[in-house]
């Protein structure tokens, strides 16, 4: 079975030679294979799959893919030349969907919640040409309740930024609107949305509204619960204990979440889902959620004999840092006042070919920290001693009105090739010609950290690398953050919130405590494990190993592994 995917927002005939129709081979022989108006529009039955129209294509607009017959009809597909879902997931009590960006995953919420009737790869098609095609599945006995509107169902959203348009009343009045189970206010008090009741949803950051937004699903009386990216903008204390909430209080749930260690707390089975983003997604059996996240931590999914990464992202055990290694900067005492808000840094250094990873709730000076490094903010008390060169990603990332190309046309950089090591692995180089401006939000944190790692700088200070990313492109940064430093010699000190990440990526940690928005504290760098288990201890969690990939897991609390880890003071199972 061959595929055809022209990308419209990358499609612009109006400002290209027509390749794909000058070099194909087959309209070169006078038949109709290709038209073009708005954008290119290509007939997959008369395409013999050469790939010259997707080489010749100055945008890199086109998609061909020869998929096995075995995937069979595809289940939605976005138009003619547009994106092609195959499969469904079968709905459980708590399954989760662990896939990049662009690969179906929000089209499936929209389908199994009755705001989407699948088309089967036509033009047009009836809920009864669906269940007749998943007739005698339990696919089929879910989709026949949703179609005859027999299953009650909620969803919180993936995009929340769209709320504060929305909706102008107070949260209060909005929350109050949806109460249909009488439990709004153990919803409340339970993630602590008493102090902004009164505000309007404009007024709330980005972690508060993903709380509202969280409450208001939650509040609904329905038979299935969908929640989509619930981790987002939120510090991993919130994320557990939205994800304890969400526990509590829905019934069934269906989850689309990136921070592995969030879907492994949440979910007992997830479906994995593989394909080319923005092409083509398919989705993997059901599988238990410790397996379904192993197997696609390995890049190789077992059942279905499918690989769908090169290599495994593999957690090794990390020599300690070198005492003996040059110190890029070091700092002692510091102590920033900004407002009502204070920040004391006790001291430390950071070292040549190392990565320090900083652990701590949003509100307690993490950012300001970097800020005291990069020379933003300079502080009341204490030294920093080192004259560095710094390279800084911020936390919130501006577009500017420049093409992502002529953002890099002018750098220097000597120790790595651009196009290789950056652009290439962070998926990069087809954004060249589009202005930074019109990027999504994904698309925009991987140009800001790639700009950051091609600076020529001593220390890379790298503020929350993984908002806005897929599982899948996480582990890209995390990698191409590594290489640079180890390439180059360098520093960085990386600022996240996904733990997974952190422990991968860190070589030593610091460590912030205090009080949210008034003070904070800050220890550090030292050891991984001893960084971990002061702030997991701050945070009430222990992490355990998987045997398999040896990564970490959250043990719910009262486990036995919980327990164990308790008594013995350690919160956090180091790699052996």
């Amino acid at each position: 079975m061959r595929i055809v995917v022209v990308d419209k927002d990358k499609c612009h005939p109006e400002k290209c030679g027509w390749e794909c129709l000058k070099y194909c081979p087959v309209a070169r022989q006078g038949k109709k294979i290709i038209e073009i108006e708005k954008r290119a529009k290509i007939d997959e039955s008369l395409c013999i799959g050469c790939g010259i129209c997707v080489h010749k294509c100055p945008f890199k607009a086109i998609s061909i893919v020869n998929l096995p017959e075995a995937v069979g009809e595809p289940v939605h597909r976005y138009g003619r030349n547009g994106f092609a879902l195959f499969g469904l997931p079968i709905p459980g009590e708590s399954v989760g969907l662990l896939g990049p960006n662009g690969i179906g995953k929000t089209t499936i919420v929209r389908i199994f919640s009755g705001q989407l009737i699948p088309n089967l790869g036509r033009e047009k098609s009836s809920w009864d040409d669906v269940i007749e095609r998943f007739a005698g599945t339990e696919i089929g006995e879910y989709l026949k309740k949703v179609a005859d509107k027999e299953i009650r169902v909620s969803v919180k959203p993936q995009n929340i930024t769209d709320i504060p348009k929305l909706f102008k009343e107070s949260v209060g009045k909005l929350l109050g609107n949806v109460d249909e189970r009488g439990k709004l206010g153990e919803i409340v008090d339970a993630l602590e949305l008493q102090p902004i009741l009164n505000k309007t949803p404009s007024e709330l950051s980005g972690g508060e509204l993903q709380k509202v937004a969280i409450a208001a699903c939650l509040a609904k009386d329905a038979d299935i619960y969908f929640i989509d990216e619930p981790g987002s903008f939120l510090d991993i204390y919130e994320r557990i204990r939205v994800s304890d909430v969400i526990r509590e209080f829905a019934r069934r749930i269906f989850v689309v979440e990136h921070d592995l260690l969030m879907l492994d707390y949440l979910t007992d089975e997830i479906h994995v889902m593989y394909g080319q983003p923005g092409v083509y997604g398919i989705v993997s059996m059901r599988k238990s959620t410790r397996v379904g996240v192993n197997e696609f931590i390995e890049g190789y999914l077992r059942a279905e004999n499918m690989r769908i990464r090169e290599e495994p992202l593999k957690f090794l055990t990390k020599p300690p840092s070198e005492a003996g290694a040059k110190k890029v900067v070091e700092f002692r005492n510091l102590r920033v006042r900004i407002g009502t808000f204070e920040l004391f840094v006790e001291g430390g250094d950071i070292r040549e070919k190392e990565i320090v990873g900083i652990a701590g709730r949003n509100a307690l000076g993490k950012t300001t920290f970097v800020k005291v490094l990069a020379g933003l903010i300079k502080p009341e008390g204490g030294t920093v001693k080192g004259e560095v060169k710094v390279s800084y990603k911020p936390q919130y990332v501006e577009a500017p009105e420049l093409t992502v190309g002529e953002l890099f046309r002018d750098l220097k950089v000597e120790d790595i090739n651009v196009n290789r090591d950056l652009l290439a692995p962070l998926q990069i180089t087809h954004l060249l010609r589009r202005k930074a401006s019109e990027l999504s939000g994904g698309e925009l944190q991987r140009v800001a950290i790639a700009l950051a790692l091609a600076r020529e700088a001593d220390l890379y200070l790298i503020d929350e690398p993984s908002a806005f990313l897929d599982s899948e492109q996480r582990i890209r940064v995390a990698r191409v953050i590594r290489k640079v430093v180890q390439t180059r010699k360098k520093a960085a000190l990386v600022v996240e919130h996904d733990l997974m990440l952190l422990d991968y990526l860190s070589d030593r940690l610091m460590v912030f405590t205090g009080e949210p928005g008034r003070m904070g504290i800050a220890k550090g760098p030292m050891d991984v494990g001893e960084g971990m288990k002061i702030f997991l201890k701050s945070v009430d969690l222990t992490l355990r190993r998987d045997p398999e990939t040896k990564r970490p897991r959250i043990n719910k609390r009262g486990s036995k592994k919980d327990r164990e880890l308790r008594a013995r003071g350690e919160w956090y199972e180091k790699l052996s």
